[in-house]
């Protein structure tokens, strides 16, 4: 009787471990994923910096707007970074 309820248990622990991994790798490709869109628009915000050709409000405008991506994206890469630290530290 016990061995049923000890194999029950282990299969439910298992799956939970399979799932937790599978969502840690999901979050690690993710994060990844945000740290080369970032370096992507740190070399856009760097090219904006430097074109003569554009008018000064057009530079302006690009640079808010990549500035506004970059926070975005690092915002999220952060939470999600903090947020594999966190699960990690359960395991």
């Amino acid at each position: 009787m016990f061995e049923h309820i000890f194999e029950e248990s282990y299969s439910v622990q298992l799956s939970e471990i399979e799932t937790l991994q599978k969502q840690h790798e999901e979050k690690t490709i993710r994060i990844r994923d945000l740290k080369r869109q970032i370096e992507a628009l740190k070399l856009r915000l760097a090219k904006t910096k430097t074109k003569k050709n554009n008018s000064r409000d057009e530079r302006r405008e690009a640079f808010n707007e990549l500035c506004e991506k970059y926070h975005s994206l690092r915002n999220e890469y952060n939470a999600l970074l903090s947020e594999s630290s966190r699960e990690q530290r359960l395991i």
